[in-house]
């Protein structure tokens, strides 16, 4: 049967093997390191039939729809870049990082001094259990304030439409004067109670520990 040599990686010994041992892992009998040998015996290379089986496989991978999760990730991304809130991500997720670090240091540790162990002791990292709840309540208050902000959006361009709409008739008889001028009154005081209410979102937004200021986005209305 015919035979062929392998190098071990490790320490340079030649090792000599059949076509039986392709593919498989031997300890090298001179450093001990475990030495796998190559899946094709020098000299082979792949047949012709194996070479047209790759080639159609990847022909229809290459065919193969991208998945559901692929296609919907440019909206995905673009609703990480948006969110405002990751400060407070940020503060909930820092205790998990800290205890996956030292876990991950004290398995190495351990496993590089095998022969004569140490105890490892974590320090104790307490998470705020509360933490994912304000979260919640802040992402909540952020969705208020934008659905009271584009009220008052709409209620000021009530007011300027009316506003137009009494200048128009200012001429006129008393009747259409006294329509405008009530149309004109109920805008205001539409907008004025849209305004009380966005202030009051406002307020618990910051208090939830909101950032983003609202109100300077708001000073034209």
């Amino acid at each position: 049967m015919e035979s062929y040599k392998h190098s071990c990686p490790f320490c340079g010994q030649h090792i000599e093997y059949t076509v039986e041992y392709c593919g498989k892992q031997l300890v090298c009998p001179s450093c001990g390191k475990t030495v796998t040998f190559p899946a094709i015996p020098p000299g082979r290379g792949p047949s012709s039939h194996t070479t047209r089986v790759k080639a159609l496989d990847a022909r229809r991978a290459a065919a193969r729809p991208a998945p559901g999760w692929l296609r919907n990730a440019p909206k995905a991304l673009g609703f990480l870049r948006d969110f405002q809130h990751w400060n407070v991500v940020g503060q909930c997720a820092v205790p998990f990082l800290i205890i996956g670090v030292l876990l991950v240091g004290a398995a190495f540790v351990k496993k590089k001094f095998s022969d004569a162990p140490a105890p490892t002791l974590v320090p104790a990292v307490h998470a705020d259990p509360e933490a994912w709840q304000k979260m919640a309540d802040l992402t909540k208050a952020d969705q208020a304030v934008r659905e009271l902000m584009k009220e008052v959006k709409a209620d000021h361009a009530m007011v300027v439409a009316a506003e137009q709409a009494r200048q128009q008739v200012s001429q006129a008889n008393a009747t259409l004067k006294m329509s405008a001028e009530e149309q004109l009154h109920q805008a205001q005081n539409t907008l004025t109670d849209a305004h009380k209410r966005l202030d009051v979102a406002l307020e618990k937004y910051r208090a939830l520990g909101g950032t983003v200021d609202y109100r300077s986005q708001m000073s034209n209305f």
